[in-house]
Protein backbone atom coordinates (compact mmCIF):
# COMPACT_ATOMS: atom_id res chain seq x y z
CA UNK A 1 0.00 0.00 0.00
CA UNK A 2 1.46 3.34 -1.08
CA UNK A 3 0.34 6.70 0.29
CA UNK A 4 1.57 10.22 0.90
CA UNK A 5 2.16 11.30 4.49
CA UNK A 6 -0.74 13.75 4.42
CA UNK A 7 -3.07 10.75 3.94
CA UNK A 8 -1.41 8.72 6.70
CA UNK A 9 -3.24 8.65 10.00
CA UNK A 10 -3.31 5.05 11.17
CA UNK A 11 -0.77 2.21 10.69
CA UNK A 12 -3.79 -0.12 10.74
CA UNK A 13 -2.85 -3.81 10.96
CA UNK A 14 0.39 -3.51 9.01
CA UNK A 15 3.71 -4.76 10.41
CA UNK A 16 5.98 -3.70 7.55
CA UNK A 17 6.73 -0.05 6.79
CA UNK A 18 8.94 1.71 4.26
CA UNK A 19 9.34 5.45 4.79
CA UNK A 20 10.92 7.43 1.96
CA UNK A 21 11.59 11.13 1.41
CA UNK A 22 13.59 14.05 2.77
CA UNK A 23 11.23 15.60 5.35
CA UNK A 24 12.62 14.46 8.71
CA UNK A 25 9.74 15.89 10.76
CA UNK A 26 7.19 13.82 8.83
CA UNK A 27 9.27 10.66 9.20
CA UNK A 28 9.55 11.21 12.95
CA UNK A 29 5.79 11.65 13.26
CA UNK A 30 5.04 8.54 11.20
CA UNK A 31 7.55 6.43 13.13
CA UNK A 32 6.16 7.59 16.48
CA UNK A 33 2.66 6.59 15.38
CA UNK A 34 3.92 3.22 14.09
CA UNK A 35 5.78 2.50 17.33
CA UNK A 36 2.71 3.22 19.44
CA UNK A 37 0.56 1.01 17.23
CA UNK A 38 3.01 -1.88 17.35
CA UNK A 39 3.44 -1.51 21.10
CA UNK A 40 -0.31 -1.94 21.53
CA UNK A 41 0.00 -5.18 19.53
CA UNK A 42 2.64 -6.57 21.87
CA UNK A 43 5.84 -5.58 20.09
CA UNK A 44 8.09 -4.68 23.01
CA UNK A 45 11.60 -5.46 21.77
CA UNK A 46 13.40 -3.23 19.24
CA UNK A 47 16.64 -3.46 17.30
CA UNK A 48 17.87 -0.44 15.33
CA UNK A 49 20.46 -0.86 12.58
CA UNK A 50 22.23 1.93 10.74
CA UNK A 51 23.41 1.85 7.14
CA UNK A 52 26.80 0.54 8.29
CA UNK A 53 25.25 -2.46 10.05
CA UNK A 54 23.19 -3.96 7.23
CA UNK A 55 25.12 -7.23 7.30
CA UNK A 56 23.36 -8.03 10.59
CA UNK A 57 19.83 -7.97 9.13
CA UNK A 58 19.78 -11.52 7.82
CA UNK A 59 21.13 -12.97 11.05
CA UNK A 60 18.56 -11.12 13.16
CA UNK A 61 15.68 -12.17 10.93
CA UNK A 62 16.81 -15.80 10.81
CA UNK A 63 17.03 -15.98 14.60
CA UNK A 64 13.59 -14.45 15.16
CA UNK A 65 11.37 -15.66 12.32
CA UNK A 66 8.98 -18.23 13.72
CA UNK A 67 9.49 -17.02 17.27
CA UNK A 68 12.45 -16.87 19.62
CA UNK A 69 12.96 -18.91 22.75
CA UNK A 70 10.93 -16.46 24.84
CA UNK A 71 8.42 -15.62 22.08
CA UNK A 72 9.20 -11.89 21.99
CA UNK A 73 7.66 -9.74 19.28
CA UNK A 74 10.51 -7.83 17.64
CA UNK A 75 10.64 -4.50 15.81
CA UNK A 76 13.55 -4.26 13.37
CA UNK A 77 14.18 -0.60 12.49
CA UNK A 78 16.65 -0.13 9.62
CA UNK A 79 17.98 3.36 8.82
CA UNK A 80 19.27 3.98 5.28
CA UNK A 81 20.62 7.53 5.31
CA UNK A 82 22.33 8.14 1.94
CA UNK A 83 22.95 6.83 -1.55
CA UNK A 84 20.97 4.29 -3.54
CA UNK A 85 18.65 1.86 -1.85
CA UNK A 86 20.97 -0.90 -0.53
CA UNK A 87 21.13 -4.13 -2.49
CA UNK A 88 21.40 -6.07 0.78
CA UNK A 89 17.95 -4.87 1.82
CA UNK A 90 16.49 -5.51 -1.65
CA UNK A 91 17.78 -9.07 -1.60
CA UNK A 92 16.14 -9.78 1.78
CA UNK A 93 12.81 -8.22 0.75
CA UNK A 94 12.67 -10.34 -2.41
CA UNK A 95 11.85 -13.28 -0.13
CA UNK A 96 8.10 -13.28 0.48
CA UNK A 97 8.58 -15.42 3.58
CA UNK A 98 9.96 -12.35 5.37
CA UNK A 99 6.43 -10.95 5.36
CA UNK A 100 4.82 -14.06 6.84
CA UNK A 101 6.19 -13.93 10.38
CA UNK A 102 3.69 -12.78 13.00
CA UNK A 103 6.36 -11.90 15.55
CA UNK A 104 8.51 -9.54 13.45
CA UNK A 105 7.71 -5.97 12.42
CA UNK A 106 10.02 -4.16 10.00
CA UNK A 107 10.49 -0.40 9.66
CA UNK A 108 12.82 0.77 6.89
CA UNK A 109 13.59 4.47 7.01
CA UNK A 110 15.20 5.45 3.69
CA UNK A 111 16.60 8.64 2.20
CA UNK A 112 15.42 7.76 -1.33
CA UNK A 113 12.79 10.18 -2.59
CA UNK A 114 10.84 7.79 -4.81
CA UNK A 115 10.42 4.06 -5.16
CA UNK A 116 11.11 2.09 -8.34
CA UNK A 117 8.17 1.23 -10.57
CA UNK A 118 9.23 -2.41 -10.86
CA UNK A 119 11.16 -5.06 -8.98
CA UNK A 120 10.09 -8.00 -6.86
CA UNK A 121 11.25 -6.39 -3.60
CA UNK A 122 9.07 -3.29 -4.00
CA UNK A 123 6.13 -5.36 -5.22
CA UNK A 124 6.39 -7.59 -2.16
CA UNK A 125 6.49 -4.56 0.13
CA UNK A 126 3.59 -2.90 -1.66
CA UNK A 127 1.51 -6.07 -1.29
CA UNK A 128 2.31 -6.80 2.35
CA UNK A 129 3.26 -3.48 3.88
CA UNK A 130 2.77 0.28 3.90
CA UNK A 131 4.99 2.63 1.88
CA UNK A 132 4.77 6.20 3.20
CA UNK A 133 6.03 9.10 1.11
CA UNK A 134 7.55 11.69 3.48
CA UNK A 135 8.83 14.12 0.88
CA UNK A 136 8.39 17.88 1.18
CA UNK A 137 4.72 18.88 1.39
CA UNK A 138 3.02 21.08 -1.15
CA UNK A 139 1.81 24.44 0.15
CA UNK A 140 -1.80 23.27 0.50
CA UNK A 141 -0.71 20.05 2.23
CA UNK A 142 1.52 22.00 4.60
CA UNK A 143 -1.44 24.15 5.67
CA UNK A 144 -3.55 21.02 6.22
CA UNK A 145 -0.76 19.51 8.33
CA UNK A 146 -0.49 22.67 10.42
CA UNK A 147 -4.25 22.93 10.87
CA UNK A 148 -4.33 19.38 12.24
CA UNK A 149 -1.56 20.31 14.65
CA UNK A 150 -3.64 23.24 15.91
CA UNK A 151 -6.79 21.21 16.55
CA UNK A 152 -6.58 22.15 20.26
CA UNK A 153 -7.34 25.81 19.46
CA UNK A 154 -10.83 27.32 19.61
CA UNK A 155 -12.07 27.79 16.04
CA UNK A 156 -12.13 31.58 16.23
CA UNK A 157 -8.41 31.72 17.15
CA UNK A 158 -7.19 29.39 14.41
CA UNK A 159 -6.84 32.11 11.71
CA UNK A 160 -4.79 34.34 14.02
CA UNK A 161 -2.36 31.78 15.36
CA UNK A 162 -2.30 29.44 12.37
CA UNK A 163 -1.70 32.29 9.96
CA UNK A 164 1.11 33.68 12.09
CA UNK A 165 2.90 30.34 12.44
CA UNK A 166 2.64 29.58 8.72
CA UNK A 167 3.73 33.05 7.66
CA UNK A 168 6.79 32.99 9.91
CA UNK A 169 7.82 29.41 9.09
CA UNK A 170 6.62 28.61 5.58
CA UNK A 171 8.30 25.41 4.29
CA UNK A 172 9.94 24.95 7.71
CA UNK A 173 8.01 22.16 9.44
CA UNK A 174 10.41 22.00 12.36
CA UNK A 175 9.89 25.71 13.06
CA UNK A 176 6.12 25.27 12.82
CA UNK A 177 6.22 22.22 15.08
CA UNK A 178 8.19 24.09 17.76
CA UNK A 179 5.84 27.08 17.74
CA UNK A 180 2.79 24.80 17.89
CA UNK A 181 4.31 23.06 20.92
CA UNK A 182 4.69 26.42 22.67
CA UNK A 183 1.20 27.53 21.75
CA UNK A 184 -0.32 24.23 22.87
CA UNK A 185 1.12 24.75 26.34
CA UNK A 186 -0.70 28.07 26.57
CA UNK A 187 -4.04 26.36 25.95
CA UNK A 188 -3.59 23.12 27.86
CA UNK A 189 -5.53 22.57 31.02
CA UNK A 190 -3.45 22.45 34.15
CA UNK A 191 -3.60 18.66 34.55
CA UNK A 192 -2.07 18.05 31.12
CA UNK A 193 0.41 20.90 31.54
CA UNK A 194 1.90 19.33 34.65
CA UNK A 195 2.85 16.26 32.59
CA UNK A 196 4.99 18.22 30.11
CA UNK A 197 8.37 19.90 30.02
CA UNK A 198 8.17 23.66 29.66
CA UNK A 199 11.80 24.80 29.49
CA UNK A 200 11.41 26.03 25.90
CA UNK A 201 8.80 28.65 26.79
CA UNK A 202 11.05 30.72 29.02
CA UNK A 203 12.03 33.96 27.29
CA UNK A 204 15.46 35.57 27.34
CA UNK A 205 14.39 37.73 30.26
CA UNK A 206 13.96 34.64 32.42
CA UNK A 207 10.20 35.15 32.54
CA UNK A 208 7.95 32.36 31.30
CA UNK A 209 4.93 32.70 29.03
CA UNK A 210 2.67 31.85 31.96
CA UNK A 211 4.26 34.45 34.21
CA UNK A 212 3.65 37.10 31.55
CA UNK A 213 0.00 36.05 31.44
CA UNK A 214 -0.12 36.35 35.24
CA UNK A 215 1.31 39.88 35.12
CA UNK A 216 -1.39 40.94 32.65
CA UNK A 217 -4.40 39.41 34.41
CA UNK A 218 -3.23 40.68 37.81
CA UNK A 219 -2.84 44.17 36.32
CA UNK A 220 0.88 44.37 37.03
CA UNK A 221 1.30 46.30 33.80
CA UNK A 222 4.50 48.15 34.71
CA UNK A 223 6.35 44.90 35.28
CA UNK A 224 4.84 43.44 32.10
CA UNK A 225 6.07 46.43 30.10
CA UNK A 226 9.54 46.18 31.64
CA UNK A 227 9.66 42.49 30.72
CA UNK A 228 8.57 43.24 27.15
CA UNK A 229 11.22 45.97 26.79
CA UNK A 230 13.88 43.58 28.04
CA UNK A 231 12.74 40.91 25.57
CA UNK A 232 12.79 43.42 22.73
CA UNK A 233 16.45 44.08 23.46
CA UNK A 234 17.66 40.60 24.37
CA UNK A 235 15.20 38.18 22.73
CA UNK A 236 13.74 39.97 19.68
CA UNK A 237 12.57 36.71 18.05
CA UNK A 238 10.03 36.17 20.84
CA UNK A 239 7.55 38.73 19.48
CA UNK A 240 5.12 36.16 18.03
CA UNK A 241 4.68 34.16 21.29
CA UNK A 242 4.16 37.41 23.23
CA UNK A 243 1.46 38.47 20.77
CA UNK A 244 -0.18 35.07 21.28
CA UNK A 245 -0.18 35.47 25.06
CA UNK A 246 -1.82 38.90 24.86
CA UNK A 247 -4.30 37.57 22.30
CA UNK A 248 -5.17 34.65 24.56
CA UNK A 249 -5.86 37.00 27.48
CA UNK A 250 -8.00 39.30 25.34
CA UNK A 251 -10.01 36.51 23.69
CA UNK A 252 -10.58 34.74 27.00
CA UNK A 253 -11.91 38.00 28.43
CA UNK A 254 -14.22 38.52 25.44
CA UNK A 255 -15.61 34.98 25.73
CA UNK A 256 -16.29 35.47 29.44
CA UNK A 257 -17.89 38.92 29.12
CA UNK A 258 -20.24 37.68 26.40
CA UNK A 259 -21.25 34.51 28.24
CA UNK A 260 -23.99 34.04 30.81
CA UNK A 261 -21.69 31.57 32.55
CA UNK A 262 -18.45 33.52 32.80
CA UNK A 263 -16.48 30.83 34.63
CA UNK A 264 -17.33 28.10 32.12
CA UNK A 265 -16.41 30.40 29.25
CA UNK A 266 -12.97 30.89 30.76
CA UNK A 267 -12.51 27.16 31.28
CA UNK A 268 -13.51 26.53 27.65
CA UNK A 269 -10.94 29.13 26.59
CA UNK A 270 -8.16 27.14 28.26
CA UNK A 271 -7.87 29.25 31.40
CA UNK A 272 -6.58 27.31 34.40
CA UNK A 273 -8.87 27.06 37.40
CA UNK A 274 -6.24 28.80 39.56
CA UNK A 275 -6.43 31.87 37.31
CA UNK A 276 -10.20 32.19 36.87
CA UNK A 277 -10.71 34.55 39.81
CA UNK A 278 -8.02 36.90 38.46
CA UNK A 279 -9.67 36.93 35.02
CA UNK A 280 -13.08 37.65 36.54
CA UNK A 281 -11.64 40.51 38.57
CA UNK A 282 -9.87 41.85 35.49
CA UNK A 283 -13.11 42.16 33.47
CA UNK A 284 -15.29 43.23 36.38
CA UNK A 285 -15.84 46.77 35.07
CA UNK A 286 -15.03 46.20 31.40
CA UNK A 287 -17.18 46.49 28.30
CA UNK A 288 -17.13 43.95 25.52
CA UNK A 289 -16.74 46.55 22.76
CA UNK A 290 -13.55 47.85 24.33
CA UNK A 291 -12.10 44.36 24.26
CA UNK A 292 -13.33 43.84 20.69
CA UNK A 293 -11.47 46.99 19.65
CA UNK A 294 -8.39 45.77 21.47
CA UNK A 295 -8.69 42.42 19.70
CA UNK A 296 -8.66 44.23 16.36
CA UNK A 297 -5.45 45.93 17.46
CA UNK A 298 -3.90 42.53 18.17
CA UNK A 299 -4.89 41.34 14.70
CA UNK A 300 -3.10 44.36 13.23
CA UNK A 301 -0.01 43.68 15.34
CA UNK A 302 0.01 40.12 14.05
CA UNK A 303 0.00 41.45 10.48
CA UNK A 304 2.77 43.91 11.37
CA UNK A 305 4.84 41.07 12.81
CA UNK A 306 4.39 39.17 9.55
CA UNK A 307 5.60 42.19 7.61
CA UNK A 308 2.21 42.77 5.95
CA UNK A 309 1.70 46.18 7.56
CA UNK A 310 4.30 48.85 8.19
CA UNK A 311 4.91 49.66 11.85
CA UNK A 312 7.25 48.71 14.66
CA UNK A 313 6.08 45.43 16.22
CA UNK A 314 7.47 45.92 19.72
CA UNK A 315 6.16 49.45 19.97
CA UNK A 316 2.69 48.19 19.05
CA UNK A 317 2.94 45.40 21.63
CA UNK A 318 3.63 47.98 24.34
CA UNK A 319 0.68 50.07 23.14
CA UNK A 320 -1.59 47.03 23.33
CA UNK A 321 -0.56 46.41 26.94
CA UNK A 322 -1.27 50.05 27.82
CA UNK A 323 -4.70 49.79 26.16
CA UNK A 324 -5.40 46.62 28.13
CA UNK A 325 -4.57 48.62 31.23
CA UNK A 326 -7.08 51.29 30.18
CA UNK A 327 -9.97 48.96 29.36
CA UNK A 328 -9.55 47.10 32.65
CA UNK A 329 -9.07 50.20 34.79
CA UNK A 330 -10.43 49.88 38.31
CA UNK A 331 -13.37 52.14 39.11
CA UNK A 332 -13.99 53.85 42.42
Amino acid sequence: MKLNFINFSDPKDYQYFLLIGNEIVLKQEAISSIYLNLKDKGFKEKITLTQDELEKIQEILTKNIGGSLFQENLILHVKHSSGRFPEKIKFILEDKNIFQSANIAIIIESSIEKTPTSGSWIKNFDDAGMIINCNKLKSVEEKIWLKRKLSFLPDHLLPVFGGSIYQNNEANLLGQKNEVALLELLFLNQEHFNELKTDHIVFGSGISAFELEDLLINRNFNKALNAVKYMEEHDPQSSAPIIWIIAKVINSCIASIQSTNKKNALVNSGVWSSKISAYLELIKHSKVQEFMDLNNEILKIDLINKGLLKAETWEQIERAILKLQDVTALQN
